[in-house]
């Protein structure tokens, strides 16, 4: 448990996410299974422990201390987990500090009367720091600034496994991930998973370097609309279905509409929204339903869930990935045309000029290539789909070649639909964080 508790107090600590990946991969690489298979767990929301609450934590604390002090505690630090941590009576003679492994098998195999005997002895056994980590652990939130696919990105770095191959397996996977490490440390091969549905990582995206936009030929991308929703990917077939985000999380608990849409063997690309009356309403009627592993009826009935599709990666058992989009997109255009499925449209296709400028470099001419040039260059890959659709003569509602518009609504956008080895730069371990923009690769993937 020091262990974990130090992991923590470090990534907290740690604002920069190498340096949050350093401290992970140490962590993962010299902790014993299966201590941080359930570290691990705790780090990416796959630890469910139902018996420990925050009433159950205020009452054993009201127990031991003032509960007067205990509440103008709590009101001033802001943080239950940190408040308890601090203001839990030290018990002399008690320093018994359990294992992770211990805390959650205990947990799991008692019963909710006696979980509150349980959380009580541990605490007495732990000093502040590492009362902070069980508590974190057992109520969730750890707050700590790693998402999952840092996590992911960690493991990577425990053997030569890419962090694609880690993410298309990781939804077959469970804690303690035994198999999981064992293959990452070359003791045994992949886990085995039903890759019927597996996750396909998605390619996002990387800062653009100096000369760049000047190697990318127009020619070589389709423009399309973005919509004001998040990347989802739809895998089905054989029975099972899965709404996928597009770091690779299971959200359909929070999507039952689209699951129940999902009566198809594919595998689809889009973009999850909210409709009313056949209009995209804004994102924030999507955040009500997002993180939330149940929706209400209400939720269900005033923030309708749909998804805009853009691509489709397998038809039935056939892998279309290795395609062009060019043919991809035809291919959606008539599945979609058979399969008619409920609550799901197609992105409208891209407006070009019957004929299209040569190739040539984006100058300040372009009129959007002067965005690129006063933004800061973390941005680049967020103003390229301008300069490219300007470039190419794409086209939009008033015949503007770019049609940039704040809301982003309106702004089309670029996929790439060449073969894999002339894909621009870009690659799937990027954490680039600007979604309402993105360029779009020949696989299908936003670079978002």
């Amino acid at each position: 448990m020091k262990r974990f508790a130090d992991l923590l107090d470090g990534l907290v600590h740690t604002p920069s996410r190498n340096g949050k990946l350093r401290l992970l991969a140490e962590y993962f690489r010299s902790t014993p299974d299966p201590d941080r298979g359930w570290a691990l767990a705790a780090l990416t929301d796959g630890l469910d422990q139902r018996h420990v609450k925050p009433a159950l934590v205020r009452e054993l604390t009201e127990q031991r201390v003032d509960p007067v002090l205990f509440r103008l505690s709590y009101d001033y630090v802001g943080d239950l987990a940190e408040t308890v941590s601090l203001i839990w009576p030290e018990a002399h003679g008690a320093n018994d500090p359990p294992s992770l492994d211990a805390i959650v098998s205990e947990l799991r195999a008692a019963g909710r009367s006696q979980a509150p005997t349980l959380l009580a002895r541990w605490l007495d056994g732990l000093d502040a720091s590492g009362r902070f980590a069980l508590l974190k652990l057992l109520m969730g939130g750890l707050r700590v600034g790693v998402s999952a696919r840092l996590a992911r990105t960690a493991l990577a770095r425990l053997g030569d496994a890419p962090l694609a191959q880690i993410e298309e397996i990781w939804f077959g996977l469970k804690p303690p991930y035994a198999d999981l490490f064992a293959w990452l440390e070359g003791r045994g091969g992949p886990p085995a998973v039903d890759r019927r549905l597996a996750f396909r990582p998605l390619m996002l995206a990387n800062p653009l370097e100096d000369g760049d936009i000047e190697d990318l030929d127009p020619a070589d991308f389709m423009a399309e609309w973005k919509w004001d929703g998040i990347r989802v990917q739809l895998v089905a077939g054989r029975g099972e279905r899965r709404v996928y985000s597009r770091t690779g999380d299971d959200i359909s608990g929070a999507f039952p509409d689209i699951v129940e849409a999902m009566d198809f063997d594919a595998v689809l690309d889009g973009e999850l929204l909210v409709v009313r009356d056949g209009d995209a309403a804004s994102f924030n009627h999507l955040q009500q339903r997002l993180n939330r592993k149940t929706v209400t009826r209400k939720m269900l009935s005033e923030s309708p869930a749909h998804v805009r599709l853009y691509d489709i990666l397998f038809e039935g058992a056939e892998d279309l990935r290795e395609r062009p989009l060019s043919e991809r997109r035809p291919r959606l255009d008539a599945w979609f045309g058979r399969a008619a499925p409920e609550r799901m449209d197609l992105s409208p296709p891209p407006i070009r000029r019957a004929n299209p400028p040569a190739k040539r470099t984006p100058t300040i001419a372009d009129g959007s290539i002067i965005v690129l040039r006063v933004l800061d260059r973390a941005l680049a890959a967020l103003v390229i789909g301008f300069v490219l659709a300007a470039a190419a003569g794409f086209e939009c509602h008033g015949g503007a070649p770019a049609c940039v518009h704040q809301g982003f609504l309106r702004t089309p956008l670029c996929r790439h639909q060449g073969t894999p080895s002339e894909r621009p730069p870009c690659g799937p371990d990027a954490d680039a964080d600007f979604p309402r923009q993105s360029l779009q690769g020949r696989n299908g993937s936003r670079l978002s």
